[in-house]
């Protein structure tokens, strides 16, 4: 499911935190807020605060920063899936 304009908007106005790192790497790469919150266990809601600029509490940092350094290395958001699933043991 692709983000909406609004959501993007938010982003791109949000403070440059590690949360809205990740929100803008999830976007360029369409890679959903249900699949950042399954690789990192926490919430949607929590994801789409991180994105909007929100503190990642510091029990979500490792999960954040990994997840953060694949979809920055990744060329698409399937690779970056991929990836992920490896990387945290998901199922795709």
């Amino acid at each position: 499911m692709a983000y909406s304009a609004h959501t993007i908007s938010r982003i791109g106005k949000a403070p440059k935190t590690l949360g809205n790192q990740l929100g803008r790497w999830a976007t360029h790469h369409g890679f959903s807020a249900i699949k950042v919150s399954k690789a990192t266990g926490a919430s949607r809601q929590s994801v789409y605060n991180w994105f909007h600029g929100g503190e990642v509490f510091v029990a979500y940092r490792p999960a954040v920063q990994a997840l953060l350094k694949i979809l920055q290395t990744s060329p698409n958001g399937e690779e970056a899936w991929r990836k992920t699933c490896k990387a945290f043991n998901l199922k795709t």
